[in-house]
């Protein structure tokens, strides 16, 4: 009887610890958000890295590859702020390598996500202009722009994981 008791007791504790990690692992929602701002960051970053080994070549490709890579980093920055939902951190339990200061710094984060957005929108406009000095100089400011933000609110758990 004792032991019956014990097994029952020793049964309940195993469920309601198992609840209690589910209830602290990420949900479906949460998982989605972090893995589509993930990739919206990937195509960003790829796509500035396109425009970037563009201006190493003799010829600068403006219409295959440097518009439509400006006009990509120019219409995601303009989600950015809204990527960062609360409940999609490191709290979730899900994978990221957003850092807890994004929520707690949440203006000072705006405010670098805003002048992301100004430096990707001037960046699609020296594209369609294809002044390739100027190219080069809105590259560095648009590379700027991402590491300010990179710099306080992305885990140094990035560099080491990621070949990028």
């Amino acid at each position: 009887m004792f032991a019956l008791g014990f097994r029952c007791v020793a049964a309940g504790m195993c469920v309601a610890i198992g609840l209690a990690v589910l209830d602290a692992a990420a949900g479906p929602a949460e998982v989605a958000q972090i893995k589509s701002r993930q990739g919206k960051f990937r195509d960003m970053g790829g796509a500035l890295k396109a425009i970037n080994d563009e201006l190493k070549k003799r010829t600068i490709d403006w219409d295959n590859t440097v518009a439509p890579n400006a006009q990509t980093i120019k219409d995601r920055s303009g989600y950015l702020p809204n990527w960062f939902p609360k409940g999609s951190g490191p709290e979730s339990g899900a994978k990221t390598y957003a850092l807890p200061a994004i929520w707690q710094n949440s203006d000072d984060f705006v405010t670098l996500g805003k002048v992301a957005q100004v430096e990707a929108a001037k960046l699609n406009q020296v594209a369609i202009s294809k002044d390739a000095n100027a190219l080069k100089e809105e590259v560095e400011a648009m590379g700027k722009a991402c590491k300010a933000c990179h710099d306080s609110y992305r885990s140094p758990d990035y560099a080491k994981q990621n070949d990028d």
